[in-house]
């Protein structure tokens, strides 16, 4: 059985995917078995797959004849073949600093009663470039707690920051012990976007975390991706509205950063009505799964809603409002 499996879920990415398997194939932790799926992908990733598969043996190529249509299928299927003792989900446009699997297996190895270890990213653009570290992403939840390595309950973290932001930004800096996958249970094939927050949530509820705080990790950002327009559409919105929902399965969530989180969908709720074609059900949807969070939510809504439309400045959106209903 080998240390780590190392799950590489490909589609479309021919451009990045050499970077990412020479950084998988060259980690100073040798004891690896690495599963390369490709989503069918129409560019040419499957002639690179296949010449690094004939390259080395550790590579196990599992190919789709049909998309997926979904990052977290992909997951679930690499993980069902993984044999490792941990995994490691190295996404395919991502790439990592030869020491990353031996620094957060170490950790991992250290206690046994972490489930899950994981590492400060650097943010680089298409050309790899870099554009900053994930510190600023961390550092408007809590300026201390991310600066500096630490182990300790991942329940705490549950509930004290992911009701108002997904603190494991991405995968490729995580290493899991493949027992709590399997305890956990898959990913949340259901979700666009949110699916590894609730994911993460149920992994860091039921173990310890181990935090390194050196950048190990690359996490390639793109102009044009999923989640820029999952936006415009308000399908981010209405995930998140589900996620508060789900969190409180774990039990008491710190409240202040829960309605700063409220408080923080409702601007963003409002700024999309204006500037974004989000559809009636979906509007429907997310005043729907943030009602079931909040008893008080409909006087919260009526409040934020009024000091928005008549705050100062505003009488630009509100002509736009009411021009968009006049239209109708």
């Amino acid at each position: 059985m080998p240390k780590v499996t190392v799950i590489i879920p490909n589609y479309n990415h021919a451009l990045y995917l050499p970077k990412r398997i020479d950084s998988v194939l060259g980690q100073t932790e040798r004891d690896i078995e690495v599963i390369l799926l490709d989503d069918c992908s129409p560019d040419n990733s499957r002639e690179i797959i296949a010449h690094y598969a004939a390259q080395d043996k550790r590579i196990k190529v599992v190919l789709n004849e049909q998309n997926s249509g979904s990052t977290f299928r992909q997951w679930n299927k690499g993980c069902a073949l993984a044999t490792g003792e941990y995994i490691w989900i190295a996404e395919s446009d991502d790439y990592a600093d030869p020491r990353l699997l031996e620094t957060l297996v170490a950790r991992l190895e250290a206690d046994p009663q972490v489930g899950i270890a994981y590492c400060m990213s650097i943010s680089v653009d298409e050309k790899s470039q870099p554009v900053g570290n994930h510190y600023a992403y961390y550092e408007e939840v809590d300026a201390q707690r991310w600066a500096h390595d630490f182990t300790m309950p991942g329940i705490e973290l549950v509930q004290r920051y992911m009701p108002f932001r997904c603190i494991i930004p991405n995968a490729s800096a995580v290493v899991v012990r493949r027992s709590v996958i399997e305890q956990t249970g898959p990913a949340d094939e259901t979700m666009r976007l949110s699916g590894d927050w609730a994911y993460w949530s149920k992994i860091l509820a039921s173990s310890k975390v181990a935090f390194v705080a050196e950048p190990l990790n690359y996490f390639r950002q793109h102009t044009n991706n999923v989640r820029s327009k999952a936006l415009v559409t308000g399908l981010a919105l209405a995930e998140e509205a589900h996620i508060l929902k789900f969190l409180q399965q774990f039990g008491p969530l710190d409240s202040a950063v829960y309605q700063k989180k409220i408080d923080s969908l409702l601007q963003r709720w409002f700024y999309g009505m204006v500037n974004y074609n989000i559809t009636p059900k979906v509007h429907k949807e997310i005043y729907a799964r943030l009602a079931q969070v909040d008893p008080h939510f409909a006087r919260r809504f009526a409040s934020a809603f009024s000091r928005f439309l008549f705050g100062n400045n505003m009488s630009g959106i509100r002509q736009f409002i009411g021009d968009k209903l006049l239209a109708r």
